[in-house]
């Protein structure tokens, strides 16, 4: 058999997973394409890794992209015999396993030190086994590695002073107690992928540490009603069931412990009838006071921030729409949708004020995330503040309905507006629209603000994202007219 040259990324899905590296290996046809929402992972942390190489203005980039191996080899022989103090994305194999680390610099010991940045904002397990295979590799390359480092996001730092972007934490120690494992692994890996697809059970390993692209393939078998539908089922007891074979929804045994809301979800998928409190709803309901403000918001988070007083990762609207019911029943629409690289806040809460008045209540879906980004906003615009404040205390939660009152096994064990929708206002679908998710929403968005005024594509960016959230609202709407008020 060929013999195959791992990576660090293949040593990581080995880590996780027998089975998904060797279908990286053996069957790669079988992932589906990557997300707009990953790509854009990959683009934040290119330009993370960017930013962390100004601390060492001298350095030298290895150029030769990762398709080109051979070039990339020669290139850091190259810097190598050329004394280069500090090197970026060399390329080093020993013992057919490829590493390219971040940053590589020399020391005053007669060594080298290697710093991997991540855009997360802590060290994670994880991260140690990542540099640990690359020090390995550049150990039998013949480098004399001396500390190793983790280059991360410090959540402290507040635009426009990024001065302080990163947070650096010396991990010698984490990584030289696994670095022995690390060879044990690799020949595990050599010998398994030598073999037949490996027979794993499917477990809360597919999506830790990360994302398995895999899912839809080991996952097929899966019944649409299942344990996995139960809600909040502990791990510990679906991976008992896993391995017993129950896991289809009519395979859990009759005696198995349930709480309350887990209860309820059998008894709906047993009856194939939904379980509805109208009383506990009318309850809810009472609550309101005409007119109805039903509001949405959609958010931004980079690693990198960008406008005055954000955080890394900070949330920061840049768009929300507002459908307005009269006690009459006639609906106004009302939104907000910022268009440039500015700074979207101040024209959002200004738009925001006049659209929601001082009275009447303000329905959200899942109503903490909409109170924690007013309260953000009131902070940042404090002109604005009373009237915010006035908002956030007029909030009411669709979402409690869905959690407290109506169950219904189609809702598959979960109860976001995505998965409510379909079943009892299948007249409205996300499925159409370009836009369908919020974190498409953010990459829409970001792409949208770059292309200038006039531009064909940027009218047709605008026109999705605002269909988008319009109906995020709308559909609250709908919940609120055809279903809940009976």
């Amino acid at each position: 058999m060929k013999t195959v040259r791992l990576s660090k990324s293949k040593y990581l899905s080995g880590l996780q997973c027998h089975k998904r590296l060797w279908l990286e290996i053996h069957k790669p046809e079988l992932a589906p394409l990557s997300p707009p929402g990953q790509q854009r992972i990959f683009d934040q942390g290119t330009r993370v890794g960017e930013l962390a190489t100004e601390e060492f203005p001298d350095g030298v980039l290895i150029k030769a992209d990762y398709l080109n191996i051979p070039e990339a080899i020669e290139q850091t022989k190259e810097a190598l015999d050329n004394s280069v103090d500090v090197i970026f994305e060399g390329c080093f194999v020993f013992e057919n396993v490829l590493v390219r680390p971040d940053i590589i610099l020399r020391n005053d010991l007669g060594g080298w030190n290697m710093i991997e940045v991540k855009s997360s904002t802590s060290v994670k397990e994880e991260n140690i086994h990542d540099v640990a295979v690359q020090t390995w590799v550049l150990q039998g390359y013949g480098l004399k590695m001396k500390r190793v480092f983790l280059k991360h996001i410090n959540r402290n730092c507040v635009y426009p002073n990024l001065s302080d972007l990163f947070k650096t934490e010396d991990i010698t120690e984490p990584v030289n107690a696994v670095l022995t494992s690390v060879p044990k692994k690799l020949s595990e890996y050599k010998s398994m992928l030598d073999k037949s697809e490996p027979n794993v059970l499917i477990g809360q390993h597919c999506g830790n540490p990360y994302d398995c692209q895999f899912v839809g393939y080991c996952w097929k078998d899966v019944p649409e009603h299942s344990i996995f539908n139960i809600p909040r089922l502990r791990w510990t007891d679906k991976e008992h069931l896993i391995e017993d074979n129950r896991i289809g929804i009519d395979d859990l045994p009759a005696e198995f412990p349930l709480n309350e809301n887990q209860q309820k979800y059998i008894n709906s998928s047993e009856s194939q009838q939904p379980i509805i409190d109208w009383d506990g709803i009318k309850g809810e309901l009472d609550k309101l006071e005409y007119p109805l403000h039903f509001l949405d918001f959609e958010t931004d988070s980079p690693a990198i921030p960008r406008f005055d007083g954000l955080h890394p990762y900070e949330q920061f609207p840049f768009q929300y729409s507002c459908h307005i019911l009269d006690e009459n029943g006639s609906l106004k629409h009302f939104e907000y949708l910022h268009k440039s690289e500015s700074d979207p806040r101040q024209g959002l809460v200004e738009s925001l004020t006049k659209a929601i008045g001082e009275t009447g209540s303000v329905i959200a879906y899942n109503a903490g995330f909409e109170k924690g980004v007013m309260n953000k906003l009131a902070q940042w615009c404090p002109e604005y503040s009373e009237q915010l404040q006035s908002i956030i205390e007029r909030l009411w939660d669709q979402l409690v309905i869905f959690r407290k009152y109506y169950t219904d096994y189609r809702f598959k064990g979960l109860n976001s507006l995505k998965s409510v929708l379909p079943v009892i206002v299948p007249s409205l679908s996300y499925d159409k629209l370009d836009v369908s998710d919020g974190i498409e929403a953010q990459v829409t968005w970001n792409e949208m603000i770059q292309i200038a005024d006039g531009d064909e594509k940027k009218s047709i960016l605008i026109k999705e994202l605002k269909e988008y959230c319009g109906q995020d609202t709308l559909v609250m709407v709908k919940i609120h007219r055809e279903v809940l008020i009976k």
